[in-house]
């Protein structure tokens, strides 16, 4: 007489905050998508998601990197953070999507989004949102040596061109852009249903404290 098997055990059920957490963020997300889609314009929405791809941005920063002259401060002040910033941010969210495992919203069509690694198939937390973010912190960051970059002779005369020669005007409003592009590509994650609110919140999170990291190891290693 043969034994039974045993039913699988099922996995323990989360918490009910959890719970509760969890079906708010996707309420809301829904909720935004939703409102958005008839309005947010498809092609711009995928053009941000185009310029924050890692297989966009690298390339693009190293070549800037290579082409900047050794003498220009940006090279090791902005440009060199930049490189070194996404590769961390390639590994944490690589690792953070692999032991979250969260699926991306099933309301929204991914077919047409491809995946840097396999991992990146999963949610939580949003790569091109900690990517934006980082960018933008590095320029406030490297706000000091965009003003002494300024000094060049075409970057001068457009200053005095636009901004009447105010430079820090001129690096403040360069940064505010920047930052206007992050969140703007931040809440396009959601609007695109690629993301809930979570995954852009803490992605963003992650990429701001990545950057001062970054800064922090290179300075450690006199590299700044």
């Amino acid at each position: 007489m043969g034994q039974g098997h045993e039913p699988p055990e099922s996995p323990p059920a989360a918490p009910p905050l959890f719970r509760r957490i969890h079906d708010l963020d996707n309420a809301v997300s829904f909720f935004i998508y939703t409102l958005t889609r008839p309005i947010a314009p498809k092609p711009l929405l995928r053009f941000l998601e185009l310029l924050a791809d890692f297989r966009f941005f690298f390339p693009v920063s190293l070549a800037l990197f290579l082409a900047a002259p050794s003498s220009s401060p940006l090279r090791p002040n902005l440009l060199l953070p930049l490189l070194v910033c996404s590769l961390i941010d390639l590994l944490f969210i690589a690792l953070i999507k692999f032991l979250v495992r969260r699926s991306r919203p099933s309301y929204a069509n991914h077919s047409q989004y491809n995946a840097v690694v396999p991992v990146d198939n999963f949610s939580f937390p949003s790569g091109h949102s900690s990517r934006v973010c980082f960018v933008a912190s590095v320029f406030s960051l490297s706000r000091p040596s965009l003003l002494a970059d300024l000094h060049h002779p075409r970057v001068a005369l457009l200053v005095n061109r636009w901004f009447s020669g105010d430079q820090a005007l001129a690096v403040d409003i360069l940064i505010s852009a920047v930052w206007a592009w992050a969140v703007t590509t931040v809440i396009s994650r959601v609007a695109l249903g690629r993301h809930y609110v979570i995954d852009v919140f803490f992605g963003a999170c992650f990429g701001v404290l990545e950057a001062f990291f970054t800064f922090r190891l290179l300075e450690f290693r006199g590299l700044l």
